[in-house]
């Protein structure tokens, strides 16, 4: 492996040495490491083709984003060229980048309001420093990744060959997704249909994708593997599906699984108090359908993954994808129920 990693460096640095690396393993879908030199240190990342098989759209879209990002002030990636004047290796029958190492913590979940604030307040600036970006410029690194009625159908072709086993364990599940479709149908459809803008969107908002300093300060977005067109409620869900689960997905006790409303809240005003000078008037009438539209997409997949026999999603026992789908279920229950009680943001858009 160090001759390998050696190797693949000297293609961007053929004149450094490396004095040490380690394996980064929070990611779940690419190889990193962190390398050591002399004077610097770096990020180098093997890309999966499996996951990402459109490899030359991927490469486009991050490199042009990052670029840009950096050409207009916004703190963020900086990849490197290599010999060829490319900003990838291509090595071992792998796809290699290399970046600059960012000195940082990452955190593992939203743990106070002080941080939810934080958040959204900076996905906000995010997407408004990338408003001026030629969308028509970026291509679709995973074709219908956040299609929500997409999903659904797939979801409710599993149905259809699911053994009786499976259907029977899921019962309750598959009557609550039939039954709430309607409740994102209308925010789904206007996504598709242009109604809600397209516009350049990360796609994969975790909070393991933002590192901070150590005063809690947010530095800039790592993993841009996704970053492509799609809608900012896209964004605003996927942040918020981990981050008001008091929970993780992965927890078969459902008592524990809740709404935090008040990281949910901190995070909403945050993001309308900055998103609300480019938000168009179905996005600020829709908003609050961010979480909701996620969930319900979440929940769809690892659905139908299980009544597949678990083909896409990787299991470590039987019922695994039904217990994801449930958590996604509870969580978004919980929050319908908030959305009902609670009056929306009051949003002017500000243009």
């Amino acid at each position: 492996m160090e001759e390998l990693i050696q190797t693949v460096f000297q293609d961007f640095y053929p004149n450094k040495s490396i004095l040490a690396y380690t394996i980064i393993d929070i990611g779940l879908i690419n190889s990193t490491y962190k390398i050591k030199t002399a004077d610097a240190d770096y990020i180098l990342q093997k890309i999966n083709q499996t996951v990402f098989p459109n490899i030359k759209a991927l490469l486009n879209n991050k490199i042009k984003t990052t670029r840009y990002l950096n050409a207009n002030g916004f703190f963020t990636l900086t990849f490197i060229e290599n010999t060829k004047g490319q900003f990838y290796s291509e090595q071992y029958q792998a796809i290699w980048q290399l970046s600059t190492y960012i000195p940082s913590l990452v955190l593992d979940r939203i743990h106070s309001d002080a941080v939810a604030s934080q958040v959204g307040a900076y996905l906000a600036k995010f997407h408004t420093a990338l408003l001026n970006f030629p969308v028509s410029e970026l291509e679709y690194t995973i074709p219908d990744f956040h299609n929500t009625i997409k999903r659904f159908h797939d979801f409710r072709e599993s149905i259809k060959v699911a053994s009786a086993e499976r259907l029977l364990e899921a019962k309750e599940s598959i009557a609550f997704l039939e039954s709430n479709f309607k409740n994102i149908q209308d925010v789904a459809n206007d996504i598709n249909s242009g109604k809600i803008p397209l516009r350049v969107v990360h796609n994969d908002t975790k909070i393991g994708n933002m590192l901070f300093d150590k005063d809690n300060n947010i530095l800039c977005m790592i993993d841009f593997d996704t970053i492509m067109p799609g809608s900012i409620f896209h964004d605003i869900g996927d942040a918020l599906r981990t981050g008001t689960n008091t929970a993780t997905e992965e927890e078969k006790d459902l008592s524990k699984v809740s709404f935090d409303i008040e990281i949910y809240e901190a995070f909403m005003k945050a993001y309308v108090n900055v998103a609300s000078s480019f938000m168009s008037e179905k996005e600020a009438q829709n908003i609050h359908l961010s979480l909701p539209l996620i969930l319900f997409e979440q929940a769809c997949r690892f659905l139908g993954d299980y009544l597949n026999n678990d083909r896409y999603y990787a299991t470590t026992y039987e019922d695994q994808n039904l217990v994801r789908a449930k958590t996604q279920i509870k969580l978004m229950d919980s929050v319908q129920s908030y959305l009902k009680t609670k009056k929306q943001f009051s949003i002017t858009t500000r243009h």
